[in-house]
């Protein structure tokens, strides 16, 4: 049933030997924490960050099926299409080029997809630096890949588009360039480019009126301040990115409504997630038709709002539609990670479900405020990046609370109906009983499979051990 390594194995065999020792195991921190019978009845598919292997698990914890992708540096997320094969996002393999690179190469730059067993079937690269994938991807209904990557613009191209000059000196004289980040539409049956989006197509900017992109940042909300950066919206005194002054998005996840043909991307350092029209024709996707239909989580990065009293996200993640038949459907779900609404406030992470205001030809009503339908934070709940949520059928949501490696399942009405840590560190299995803390057993984001989906149909689905039991 498995696909082994000799890596692999040992690990998986130490953490079994470590958990028949009572006396090493007096406090359960690793492995299966919860299980009730209101769970969603499904496998549960994650990869640690970093690691080269791929676990299908069930709701006890027992492994069900194993990927392992010897021939990367490390992986980031993972998926499974409806005949068995497997999408990972990965390091590439071939030599890239990290000068431009302001996030670790190691589990970013390549697309990728395997049989259900482990044989290569495809793959696209992204090794020079002007164009780089990061961070989330998205698989269409038609079977295309929605990818985020860095774009580069020199200092020049940048100033000539209105950037303030003493943002420069305070921000980018370490780094002089800007990396905005487009969409790509890439076609997996021929590797081939068919869409994108390009966010220095729709920028504006309030201070050189000699240029095109000029006017009032407030009056154009559906375009993008180029002098929008990173620390404005902590309402700081002006310091450094924190991911390096040419990351000026770093968003971090993409995702496709196929009845409105729309895409909503999270843009990280602007606290905002920003929805844009899929189907404008190529040639008028670079004026108003491909401007942003809608942005919600900080109305300061487009000067409407106060930087404290009006913000709604903190670095958010996994901003994502809630599927067509699901309870909720058409919601908007996002993993908010740094929520502080007082000086005197330990931040808290929350998950917040969104009825946005739309119109029924499928634009947005910007004078109707999107209301918060549901949301979940618990004490010591809290992720200070990646992590997700995913709305599950029964109307349960799946939590990655990914710096910590865990994952929560709750009910409607909040209630943990199921809970895993991972075991599994790139420095090592970590024991029953040790701390999680700091242990590098990140979850990028999970993904819970119904027990019918087709990719299960006729494989031997017999449960393996249980990891960390």
């Amino acid at each position: 049933m498995f696909t082994k390594s000799p890596r692999r194995v040992f690990q998986i065999a130490l953490i079994l030997l470590l958990a028949a020792f009572p006396a090493l195991a007096q406090e359960r921190t690793v492995g299966l924490m919860v299980h009730t019978e209101a769970a969603y009845d499904g496998y549960v598919l994650f990869v640690t960050i970093g690691d080269k292997s791929v676990y299908l698990m069930d709701n006890d914890g027992r492994i069900i099926y194993t990927w392992n992708i010897e021939e990367t540096a490390g992986v980031r997320e993972a998926y499974i299409l409806e005949n068995g094969h497997l999408i990972i996002v990965a390091a590439a393999r071939n030599e890239i080029d990290e000068s431009l690179i302001p996030v670790n190469p190691r589990v970013n730059g390549s697309i990728r997809e395997y049989t259900w067993d482990s044989e290569f079937v495809w793959e696209v690269e992204f090794i020079g630096a002007e164009v780089h994938q990061h961070h989330g991807i998205d698989i269409m209904p038609n079977g295309n890949i929605l990818v985020i990557a860095w774009d580069y613009h020199s200092l020049d191209d940048a100033l000539a588009m209105g950037l303030d000059p003493a943002l420069v000196d305070i921000e980018l004289k370490d780094h002089p360039y800007l990396l905005p980040d487009i969409i790509i539409e890439i076609d997996r049956s021929a590797g081939e480019w068919v869409w994108q989006w390009d966010p220095w197509d729709h920028l504006v900017q309030d201070r050189d009126p000699d240029l095109p992109n000029y006017g009032a940042v407030a009056e154009h909300p559906r375009r993008i301040d180029i002098n929008y950066h990173y620390w404005f919206s902590r309402g700081e005194s002006p310091r450094p990115n924190a991911k390096g002054g040419g990351d000026w998005m770093h968003s971090n996840s993409v995702h496709y409504h196929p009845e409105l043909d729309q895409v909503v991307l999270s843009v990280r350092t602007f606290d905002e997630f920003w929805i844009i029209d899929h189907g404008a024709p190529a040639e008028e996707s670079s004026g108003p038709a491909g401007d942003l239909l809608y942005r919600w989580g900080n109305p300061f990065a487009y000067q409407q709002g106060d930087p404290t009293a009006d913000r709604q996200l903190f670095n958010q993640h996994d901003v994502q539609w809630i599927e067509a038949g699901l309870p909720g459907e058409g919601n908007i779900l996002l993993f908010n990670n740094r929520v502080k609404r007082s000086a005197d406030e330990a931040e808290y992470s929350s998950v917040m479900e969104l009825k946005l205001p739309l119109r029924s030809d499928g634009s947005y009503d910007w004078e109707r405020e999107a209301e918060v339908v549901w949301s979940y934070a618990a004490d010591g709940f809290y992720s200070n990046f990646i992590s997700g949520a995913q709305r599950l059928p029964n109307g349960n949501t799946l939590i990655t609370e990914g710096r910590n490696g865990r994952l929560i399942e709750v009910s409607p009405d909040g209630e943990t109906v199921w809970e895993f840590v991972n075991p599994i560190a790139t420095d090592g299995p970590i024991r029953q009983g040790d701390p999680v803390v700091d242990r590098r057993n990140f979850l990028f984001r999970v993904r819970k499979y119904p027990i019918d989906h087709p990719a299960f149909a006729g494989r031997d689905m017999t449960p393996g051990d249980r990891l960390a039991d």
